[in-house]
């Protein structure tokens, strides 16, 4: 193997995860923006069932895309323990329990309210679901971005593969 494939197989990696981080980020605008459009609406959804339904379908779209892009694309190394870097699996340990968690309870709010047919009780108590919702979103955002940032920092830390030994002998 060349020292030049060597050398460009973390460079391939770190834009790769800059990618990835991309887009969870673009799922994410994506599906705040739903989530406003639909709370907005949310304390008139009775009056109002047909449009809180075509609501319901675009946020449940936005939601389950987001959740499976952060899944599948940022924490796959680590469910996967392909995840090399020791300060992205020690925080990885620590906030994926938690992430985890405001998956179960996006994946409840979309089987409750991702169906051909929503009782007229389920749009009632939609204002407190989607309360409840937003509070375990803003903590998936939070642990998240710490996730994120870490990823970032430790991607720009030269890799040693790159390093000249000859030019580091003195």
């Amino acid at each position: 193997m060349s020292s030049n494939t060597i050398s460009q197989a973390p460079g391939e990696r770190r834009a790769r995860t800059r990618n990835e981080i991309k887009r969870l980020i673009a799922e994410r605008n994506t599906m705040l923006s739903q989530y406003y459009n639909l709370a907005k609406h949310a304390d008139d959804s009775v009056n109002d069932m047909s449009n809180t339904i075509d609501l319901l379908e675009e946020f449940c779209q936005e939601l389950v895309d987001y959740m499976a892009t952060g899944h599948f694309e940022i924490y796959r190394r680590i469910e996967d323990g392909n995840e090399r870097r020791d300060e992205i699996t020690k925080l990885a340990n620590k906030i994926m329990p938690r992430i985890n968690g405001t998956t179960q309870i996006a994946v409840a709010f979309n089987d409750l309210y991702d169906t051909e047919t929503i009782d007229k009780a389920a749009i009632e108590q939609l204002p407190n679901y989607l309360g409840k919702l937003g509070k375990e979103l803003a903590t998936r955002i939070e642990l998240e971005d710490q996730f994120i940032n870490t990823l970032l920092a430790s991607s720009e830390k030269p890799a040693l593969a790159t390093v000249n030994t000859e030019e580091a002998v003195v």
